[in-house]
């Protein structure tokens, strides 16, 4: 019986995102979104796999997003609103 690893697309986008910072870093580069949308787009003009150019395509797209704050939407903009509630609320225990 063969066991087979499923990965995600968001996996494969933070993958993806993980590459192009890396590269960035190593070629003593700013790491920002606007450099990281650079980047897989350098990246995909020297990619031949169509998966993965789809998959580059879709994480420039979503990444996009968040060039600048404000032009998040409310619901997207909020997507740490649990994690900063939940360490807002241990710190909060931590001090009484």
């Amino acid at each position: 019986m063969e066991v087979g690893m499923y990965i995600s697309d968001e996996e494969k986008g933070n993958r993806l995102i993980g590459q192009a910072a890396m590269h960035l870093i190593f070629g003593r580069q700013d790491v920002t979104v606007s450099s990281l949308l650079a980047e897989l787009k350098l990246m995909a003009e020297n990619e031949s796999d169509d998966d993965v150019l789809m998959q580059m395509h879709e994480t420039r797209r979503w990444l996009a997003g968040y060039r600048c704050l404000s032009s998040r939407s409310p619901e997207r903009a909020g997507w740490l609103d649990d994690k900063i509630s939940t360490s807002f609320g241990l710190a909060m225990q931590s001090d009484e």
